[in-house]
């Protein structure tokens, strides 16, 4: 067989915290976006901060869902 139907508590925990990770290199990705953002303006961009905002919010949303995750395994 390949395995149980059923993930494990530990299982569980090391998905959270891999949902964990995505969600902040999310908002670090938001980051480098808006130290594009200064250039893009001057280009008439309006797009850039949109894209972060988005990226952080999926971030914030993924930390959130890992963090309880994690809490509901322990």
């Amino acid at each position: 067989m390949l395995g149980s139907a059923m993930p494990t508590p530990e299982e569980k925990r090391e998905i959270g915290a891999a949902i964990m990770v995505i969600g902040w290199v999310m908002v670090l990705f938001a980051f480098l976006v808006m130290f594009y953002q200064p250039a893009a303006m001057k280009l008439g961009e309006t797009r850039f901060q949109i894209i972060a905002g988005m990226l952080v919010l999926i971030g914030l949303v993924l930390n959130v869902i890992g963090a309880r995750m994690r809490a509901a395994n322990r």
